[in-house]
């Protein structure tokens, strides 16, 4: 994050937090995942699994508002290692509002996904400037891109079952019925 964070941008950390959450329970229920009302063991499981993967989006989210911050305000860490890049301030300035931005898109869940894809990719980036330009190892990096990597995978893998026509699902989505009563089956010769 810094060069040497300490006390003070853990503090930070601790106080962005809250902060966020309350931004995101804010956020109307149409741009939220709907949690399940069920109380079986699934539904439990499923609860936990999104509890840590929002509160590892809102640690992502805190942790990219405050380094793209720094980037932002001018930060003599960061300008250092920027000047220690040679690609100049320029790249500073565009690095932070993607970062900046992309942490504002990891609070809203609907827009997590793609954030943490972009975010990613700046992770990708910035470990292989640290290994082949700066030459120390990208530890911090290589941390935060494997949270970017379990919010993508978490919030875009969006898998169905398939739908077989030999099987009980496959049988029961060829017989739906809507409101009014009315079933249709679909034709013998139809592409389903």
């Amino acid at each position: 994050m810094f060069s040497h964070p300490g006390l003070i941008h853990a503090i930070l950390l601790a106080l962005l937090l809250p902060i966020l959450f309350a931004v995101r329970r804010a956020i109307p229920r149409a741009l939220r995942s709907s949690p399940s009302s069920d109380d079986t063991i699934t539904a439990r499981g499923r609860r936990r699994r999104v509890i840590v993967l929002e509160l590892v989006e809102l640690v992502l989210a805190a942790v990219f508002f405050l380094v793209g911050g720094a980037k932002l305000v001018g930060n003599p860490d960061m300008v250092a290692l920027f000047r220690d890049i040679g690609v100049g301030q320029w790249f500073r300035y565009v690095t932070g509002v993607l970062e900046v931005s992309g942490a504002t898109f990891m609070v809203v869940p609907l827009m997590s996904g793609a954030s943490a894809i972009i975010l990613g990719a700046i992770m990708i980036a910035a470990t292989l400037i640290e290994l082949l330009v700066l030459h120390r190892p990208p530890i911090a990096t290589a941390a935060c891109l494997s949270g970017h990597m379990y919010v993508a995978w978490a919030r875009l893998n969006r898998t169905r079952p398939r739908e077989r026509s030999g099987s009980m699902v496959g049988n029961l989505a060829a017989l739906r019925c809507d409101q009014t009563a009315r079933c249709r089956k679909p034709f013998a010769g139809s592409a389903r």
